[in-house]
């Protein structure tokens, strides 16, 4: 028997099936903290709590290409990360599905240098969510990630990362409806790191991308995943 998901309209007291395509379960997302600091060795965003099922995402900024992060001593995967320094900074995303909640800090390690990082929590996105990236660098007033393969799931959410060489403020538009993640923290040398996120319900090539900012070495990436059934 097909599976029918309803949506409850209580103003009208009535239930309406969603349609195909539709997605059944919204992601939420949570800023967690932005943490920034000129020639550090690791950052930290301490007690830092999260749900069974929820999914961390940060997103780093830094001189070297070799950062790393933990969340209460577990290691997030690395996403996808600028592979090109010669903006003057490297960006990456890094994830952890949660299974079991808890309470720890989320520390960030490299080498030694200038250094940012933002902390999001996103709910309802699957165990394994992972699907496509991009990611590109360039100097000017429009970073865009390029667009990624098409996508493999209807039901995606889209997280941009954008890293910038000196920037010290956030300027300039999301583009394509991507709604801004809110945190940047200027480390005093290389600039923060900006996140911007957006829900789909079709499958399609996409792109992290801003028109209009500061301009700065920048380097653009964008991972997508999918949402929970």
């Amino acid at each position: 028997m097909q599976r029918h998901y309803f949506r409850l309209l209580l103003t009208a007291g009535l239930c309406i099936p969603l349609g195909i395509g539709q997605v059944s379960r919204t992601p939420v997302v949570t800023a967690l903290g932005t943490d920034g600091g000129e020639d550090v060795k690791s950052l930290s965003l301490p007690g830092v709590t999260l749900k069974a099922g929820e999914t961390l995402l940060v997103s780093t900024n830094d001189e070297d290409d070799d950062a790393k992060v933990t969340w209460n001593g577990i290691s997030l995967h690395q996403d996808i990360a600028s592979t090109d320094g010669s903006c003057g900074c490297y960006t990456k995303i890094f994830s952890l599905y949660i299974a079991n909640g808890g309470t720890g800090d989320i520390v960030a390690r490299h080498t030694v240098g200038d250094f940012s990082i933002n902390a999001s929590s996103v709910t309802n996105l699957a165990p394994s969510a992972l699907d496509k990236t991009r990611a590109a660098q360039g100097t000017g007033t429009d970073p865009s990630s390029g667009a990624t393969p098409i996508t493999t799931k209807a039901n995606e959410f889209l997280w941009g990362a954008i890293g910038y060489a000196s920037n010290s403020v956030v300027s300039g538009v999301w583009s394509d409806g991507f709604t801004s993640g809110g945190q940047l923290t200027f480390t005093g040398d290389t600039g923060g790191v900006e996140d911007g996120y957006k829900i789909v319900s079709s499958t399609g090539a996409f792109a992290a991308a801003k028109t209009g900012v500061v301009k700065d070495g920048w380097s653009a990436l964008i991972a997508t995943y999918a949402i929970a059934p």
